[in-house]
């Protein structure tokens, strides 16, 4: 269960950081968007970070299982 819920929170992390990024021009935003893939959704279009996605869920998977203990 904790991989699940680390899942669900990466995949909101990946794609709301990068959109709460907007156009600022800093490390952090270099480093998110370089590993950005750009879909579409409808009209929607939204960008999806593998860093950010990476990080926060095993950093989520590692908290939840230690918590879990």
């Amino acid at each position: 269960m904790a991989l699940v819920k680390a899942v669900i929170l990466g995949t909101v992390a990946a794609v709301a950081i990068p959109y709460a990024a907007g156009g600022a021009d800093s490390e952090f935003v270099r480093w998110v968007t370089s590993g950005t893939v750009y879909f579409s959704v409808g009209a929607l279009h939204l960008a999806w970070s593998w860093p950010i996605f990476c990080v926060v869920t095993l950093f989520t998977w590692l908290m939840t299982a230690w918590a879990n203990r």
